[in-house]
């Protein structure tokens, strides 16, 4: 077997790193200002570095910060970000986007954005763009350290085998949430660095002995990932179990090398622990930050925990943005699937008894880095409902990583290393790419945008024209539907066309909303236009705006029925609708756009009598349900569609009485005009309820009739039975009746 040489790790490892630069670059570009977890705080710690030279303050009753955050990460960030002039920070919150969140774990652009972007959100036009890109690709340099730092931990476990640590190297460097997280400003980025170099320290004390150099080297990593992230504090406990198996032999040179290692992380964060402690009465101020940020104390179950873990692991690899943006998932089931094979594999190297997992206690330290990190973000959810993210894992991405790679190393051959570690490499550099090109800048596209000249022309025309105090605003055009019917749980896709006739400053609130049988609302949709990305603030005169809204129709809709399409704007302030004219100048009276059809959730169930009846070549009467009480009679018709139909008939139900005189009828659309038959499919069952109104009959033998006719004419349906033959008067025979005295 032909050994990687030096000079090839090298070159590759540059390949890896070069990469993981430009992608996570490009992560920082294309994420619009501020959409990264909690930016705007991380941000503005560094701006009130660089103003005042001191740490911000979270003051009792002056909202959310974090002000109590370890300083490192924001000094670093306030170094590199000085010279950006005085920003606008302090307008972002206003561009809040009230919709934001909606449906929070669908994959897609629907609100997937916190703030409103306007086209001043740019390069050269705003400081505070200027300013987050700045410290984002200083951020992505942190990152691009801490994938070397996975490859040297790797070499340490593998000093014969680079393609291993070049194998965990470009897992770890191409994960979407770390891609993410690197190309943002967020101090998850210094504990990544940070505690993968105490990681590196452990490895190299226990493969080469404690000396006081790396020694101090680990002590530093430590209290300098302390002054990072409280998540480093984990890998304080991994310290104490490497330095007890590198001094197992003595507990004099335990003491001595503890005390180093430990009191020079203790020298680091000793005076920002005084500064905790005298602030918020806690070293780690997080008392006062459930205070603030609102975070209540409530029961945590057994049962969050599999929810949580669901969450800690899929937000481990790619949960973009505020978390809001997730990935496909059948993506996190392939990922599962890889790292329980992982697992197999690492559980397989120790059931064979592997020089490298029994014998190796490089190989338990990394696993403890895990275990020591995750079980306290689990433990947690118990004592405080605060949430766990996948990024608070980065500090031991090396430990992650290595063992991943080895795991799934211990399924083949060593002389197929260097193909899996190129396999894994290029297929989590797909995924990374995928996470940027498929998932996160699609979650922040703005709507197509035409001019009147090449702007398409809706299927459904409207040219209705809204008014702002009198003034044309906007003219809807008309709009397109994804589908004609739809079902009970399904999303309707509605696309508006809006030209734009003038300019406003007002955020105007688009609603759309769907009602089915009886007017009961069914689906209800209200965002701001673009789904959130192009309010009615960004809209130009002369623009032509297709504006595709998903409305979900709710799960217990009624069904078969005619859907009502209603449409409009209104003051999301007052609630107040704009008003509406038509292409004539006249008002119009209704937000009624169009309709649609709502399919049944299920099939109608059997007839308890049955009927072969027909009426034209289109419907047939299967069966009915009849149920009398004194006053009046409950029939329900069972319609079966054959075939198409143009027009909308009306159901006729007469009772005739034994004198051949008509005493009640039950005239009207089929489903009470909830469902008319130029709607109805081949294949359909329909059952039309009727109440015939029975009181006051004398006794006699009476006849049921029923049939369809034209309401604009009054011609009937021609009625046959099942021979074929036509019925007298298109009316067919239901049933007798026999009333008694």
């Amino acid at each position: 077997m032909v050994r990687m040489s030096e000079r090839g790790a090298r070159t590759w490892l540059i390949g890896i790193l070069t990469a993981f630069v430009l992608l996570a670059s490009v992560y920082a570009y294309v994420t619009p200002t501020l959409e990264a977890p909690d930016e705007i705080y991380h941000y503005d710690y560094i701006r009130s570095l660089v103003k005042t030279g001191r740490p911000p303050v979270l003051e009792v009753g002056g909202g959310r910060g974090f002000g109590h955050h370890a300083p490192l990460y924001y000094a670093y960030g306030a170094l590199i970000s000085f010279w950006v002039r005085e920003n606008d920070l302090e307008e972002w919150p206003a561009r809040h986007n009230p919709f934001f969140g909606y449906r929070f774990g669908d994959v897609g652009r629907d609100n997937k954005n916190l703030y409103l972007h306007p086209d001043d959100d740019a390069f050269g036009r705003s400081d505070t763009w200027l300013g987050i890109r700045v410290v984002r690709w200083a951020s992505v340099i942190l990152g691009a350290i801490t994938v070397w730092v996975v490859y040297r931990v790797g070499r340490e476990l593998f000093p014969d085998r680079p393609e291993m640590a070049l194998g965990a190297a470009g897992l770890a460097a191409f994960i979407p949430e770390f891609l993410f997280i690197s190309g943002a400003v967020n101090d998850d980025n210094g504990a990544a660095l940070w505690g993968a170099l105490a990681l590196w320290a452990m490895m190299r004390i226990l493969r080469k002995g404690p000396t006081l150099r790396r020694c101090v080297g680990l002590g530093l990593a430590l209290g300098l990932g302390w002054l990072s992230k409280l998540t480093v504090v984990s890998l304080v406990l991994t310290a104490v179990l490497t330095l007890v198996i590198a001094c197992y032999r003595s507990w004099r040179d335990l003491l001595r090398w503890a005390l180093i290692v430990f009191g020079v992380a203790a020298l680091l964060i000793a005076p920002w622990l005084v500064r905790q402690t005298v602030l918020y009465g806690d070293p780690t101020g997080t008392a006062r930050e459930m205070t603030e940020w609102g975070l209540r104390e409530r029961p945590v179950t057994l049962a969050d925990l599999g929810p949580d873990l669901y969450w800690l692991r899929t937000s481990f690899w790619g949960r973009l943005g505020y978390n809001q943006i997730p990935l496909s998932g059948w993506i996190y089931t392939l990922l599962d699937i890889v790292s329980l094979l992982a697992l197999l594999g690492l559980l397989r190297l120790v059931l064979r008894h592997s020089p490298f997992a029994i014998r190796n206690p490089q190989f338990a330290i990394l696993i403890a880095s895990v275990l020591f990190t995750a079980g306290p973000l689990i433990v947690r959810r118990f004592l405080r409902p605060m949430p766990n993210f996948g990024r608070y894992l980065f500090p031991v991405l090396p430990a992650i990583a290595v063992l991943l790679f080895a795991g799934l190393a211990a399924w083949l051959p060593r002389r197929y290393y260097r193909h899996l570690a190129l396999g894994v490499t290029l297929a989590m550099l797909a995924l990374g790419v995928a996470g940027l090109v498929c998932f996160l800048a699609p979650a922040y596209a703005r709507p197509p945008v035409y001019d009147t000249a090449t702007a398409p022309e809706p299927a459904r025309r409207l040219d209705w024209v809204y008014l702002e105090a009198g003034r044309p605003l906007a003219r809807l055009r008309g709009y397109d539907l994804d589908r004609e019917a739809a079902e009970p749980g399904e999303k309707v896709r509605v696309t508006l066309y809006w030209e734009v006739l003038g300019e406003t400053p007002t955020n105007y609130v688009l609603f759309a909303q769907l009602f089915g049988r009886e007017g009961a609302k069914v689906g209800q949709r209200d965002t701001y236009p673009g789904l959130g990305h192009y309010p009615t603030s960004f809209w130009r005169t002369g623009q032509v705006i297709a504006d595709a809204v998903p409305i979900p129709v709710n799960q217990d809709a009624a069904g078969p029925s005619r859907l009502r399409l209603d449409v409009g704007l209104y003051e999301r302030e007052t609630g107040k609708r704009l008003a509406v004219v038509d292409g004539t100048g006249h008002p119009v009276g209704t937000a009624t756009a169009g309709w649609l059809k709502l399919a049944s959730a299920g099939e109608v169930p059997p007839p308890p009598v049955f009927t072969d009846y027909r009426l034209g070549d289109a419907i047939a009467l299967i069966g009915y349900d009849l149920e009398d009480s004194p006053d009046e009679l409950h029939l329900t018709l069972h319609w079966a569609c054959l075939a198409p139909l143009e027009r909308d008939y009306t159901v006729f139900v007469h009772l005739i009485g034994p004198d051949g005189t008509l005493v009640a009828q039950a005239d009207g659309p089929p489903v009470d005009g909830d469902y008319p038959t130029s709607l109805w499919a081949p294949g359909e069952i329909i059952a039309d309820e009727r109440i015939i109104s029975a009181e006051g009959l004398p006794s006699g033998t009476y006849r049921l009739r029923v049939g369809m006719y034209l309401l604009e004419t009054g011609e009937r349906l021609p009625a046959f039975d099942g021979q074929g033959t036509r019925l007298p008067a298109d009316a067919i025979p239901l049933t007798t009746l026999e009333v008694q005295p």
